[in-house]
């Protein structure tokens, strides 16, 4: 592992994940019966597809921005008004608010690099997390997001979901109704791309200068940390997870190359082959390419993040990088 500063092109993270007793994400309502979500997940070794408890990417997503948000608030990063109030429009939220006197963009600011660079250097929220906009003059301003969550979807086998009922009592008659409830080991995959942050693709630069790409960066490691840590989601108020058990590899490349992942749907192999894969891109582009960082628990990925936000530096590029 490491000890010194390097430069970080992506990050992902392959865990297995441990939730039990938990309601985080349901599709909604058939009579009085909550219904949860569920995937189907195809093993080639078993010809039955396997129906499975899981929680939405888009769910993950917006944990992880909640929390983003006030890291960022603490952090004091610079915000749009959209960014400052959780507007899920953000930057696009201060557009719709225009007015021939106060213009979002002024008469210099017509090209879509000079205003991608504004919105970059106004708001984290937009640079992180993504953004799309139609503006007047009929251009679209858009931002793919920095952070990109899989699905979390249960190890076939390993997740069980149950029904328990439920009565709503009020002044007149109860309310009955059913709440799924559901336990197991689920697979967690995400990915970072770190060279993108403050990167604008129109002009092949960085919109923003490198201490304020380290603070956002380091912002974004927290909120993942902090996303696992505390999974915001349905019926915490009686149905708080208990989260016992988190393993996995953190993967970090340092030049221009994929962060390995594989998904912990593949229980006995998945870290056996995210460190061959290791090994080999390290010995196609040189030693240091890709480091790992296994954790065995909750603490020690806490850990794991706290290294990386002291020693990961942002990339930085005067090549360009391929547009979104």
């Amino acid at each position: 592992m490491a000890e010194s500063s390097f430069p970080v092109y992506s990050i992902s993270i392959s865990g297995l994940l441990s939730w039990q007793l938990h309601a985080l994400n349901n599709e909604g309502n058939e009579g009085n019966q909550s219904l949860t979500r569920r995937y189907y997940i195809i093993d080639k070794n078993d010809p039955e597809p396997q129906y499975v408890n899981g929680i939405s990417g888009d769910m993950l997503k917006h944990i992880q921005a909640e929390h983003l948000h006030r890291v960022a608030i603490e952090a004091q990063l610079s915000l749009s008004q959209g960014g400052e109030k959780f507007n899920p429009d953000r930057v696009g939220y201060d557009i719709s608010l225009e007015t021939k006197e106060n213009p979002f963009f002024t008469d210099k600011e017509t090209d879509l690099t000079t205003r991608t660079n504004k919105v970059l250097s106004l708001c984290a929220m937009s640079d992180l997390e993504g953004f799309m906009v139609t503006v007047k003059g009929g251009q679209t301003l858009k931002r793919e997001s920095v952070i990109e969550f899989g699905a979390i979807v249960g190890i076939p086998g390993s997740v069980k979901t149950q029904s328990y009922f439920h009565a709503k009592y009020g002044v007149d008659n109860p309310t009955p109704y059913n709440v799924q409830v559901s336990s197991g080991l689920y697979a967690t995959v995400l990915n970072i791309e770190a060279f993108r942050i403050g990167y604008n693709p129109h002009s092949f630069g960085y919109a923003i200068d490198t201490p304020e790409r380290k603070k956002r960066l380091d912002a974004l490691l927290k909120s993942v940390l902090y996303t696992y840590l505390q999974p915001n989601g349905a019926k915490r108020n009686t149905h708080l997870p208990h989260p016992d058990r988190f393993e996995g590899v953190i993967t970090v490349s340092t030049k221009r190359c994929p962060a390995p992942m594989i998904s912990p749907l593949q229980l006995e192999s998945y870290q056996r082959q995210i460190t061959s894969l290791a090994q080999t891109l390290n010995s196609m582009n040189g030693d240091g390419t890709i480091i790992e960082y296994p954790f065995e628990d909750f603490a020690q990925f806490a850990e794991r993040i706290q290294t990386l936000i002291q020693q990961a530096q942002p990339w930085e590029t005067s090549n360009g990088e391929g547009n979104e």
